[in-house]
């Protein structure tokens, strides 16, 4: 089925990084688009940049429960219909298990989990209406392997994996599309985010606090993507005639999928132990 004339994107966590890029670029593509923002400072300087562009902003707080609801609403007052959505809101909270409370856990399966759901769900009844839709959830290598010190955040993304290989294939009688990118490091506010998410937790009295210091020291992306790069992988995404189920937006990362695939869970803990210092919280 050919894409309608005009063409309806909602692509949330707009502020800055991978969705405003996105946004942006969907809109220079010839689609409507819509962006989520949390403040009104990112409302302004995306403004700004989309000037002149078929981009309209909406603020609003995705750690809400009843969020997605209002927006899905909003676009089809304002629009009609919806026939792409990037769910790309998210965050990354740092710590040991051990020091991670209910509450924060929660937030972070909001954001990252609970909301791309609900928005999914709220979108799928036009799509199928209209035979026609494109859903894009914005993943991580995060969702493929666990890392220490980012549980809550890595099982955030195994489970968004999870949910989205399902609906795949739900939607796909409907003429809707579902796919995963996975991007690996890209060079974003995404760190320094997850830093001051995660402020309480890793100053706070902890067995795990000496390795805490190092990680806030040396919390880098070395060799990351641009968010352009992956924005442009969504784009590719979004209008394929038979989309793939994941993309990645670098050939190493699509080796390093594959790679931590084959390598056993044991040697990987090991690794990662002693890359992150953890195996001298042991010692007396």
């Amino acid at each position: 089925m050919s894409l309608p004339s005009e063409r309806v994107a909602l692509v949330t966590g707009c502020s800055s990084g991978i969705g405003r890029a996105t946004a942006l670029l969907l809109a220079r593509s010839g689609y409507r688009a819509f962006a989520t923002v949390r403040t009104s400072h990112a409302e302004e300087s995306l403004r700004r940049e989309a000037a002149g562009l078929p981009l309209e902003i909406l603020q609003m707080d995705l750690a809400e429960e009843a969020a997605a609801a209002r927006l899905v609403s909003e676009v089809l007052r304002r629009a009609g219909r919806v026939d792409v959505l990037v769910n790309n809101a998210g965050y990354a909270l740092l710590g040991a298990v051990e020091d991670l409370r209910a509450d924060v856990v929660r937030r972070q399966f909001q954001v990252n989990v609970f909301t791309p759901v609900q928005l999914c769900r709220g979108v799928l009844p036009t799509m199928r209406a209209q035979r026609f839709g494109r859903i894009v959830n914005v993943s991580s290598m995060a969702g493929r392997v666990s890392v220490p010190l980012m549980g809550a955040y890595c099982a955030s993304k195994f489970a968004l994996e999870a949910f989205t290989d399902s609906v795949r294939a739900e939607a796909k009688p409907f003429g809707v599309r579902v796919a995963l990118v996975e991007p690996g490091p890209v060079a974003t506010e995404f760190n320094r985010a997850a830093l001051a998410e995660s402020r309480e937790i890793l100053e706070a009295a902890s067995p795990y606090r000496p390795v805490y210091q190092e990680y806030q020291e040396d919390f880098s992306t070395p060799g990351a993507a641009t968010p352009a790069q992956v924005a442009r992988t969504i784009l590719k995404a979004v209008q394929a005639a038979h989309p793939r189920s994941r993309y990645r937006v670098r050939a190493r990362e699509a080796f390093l999928a594959g790679l931590v695939q084959l390598i056993p869970k044991g040697a990987m803990d090991f690794a990662t132990t002693r890359f992150m210092g953890l195996q001298k919280l042991g010692r007396s």
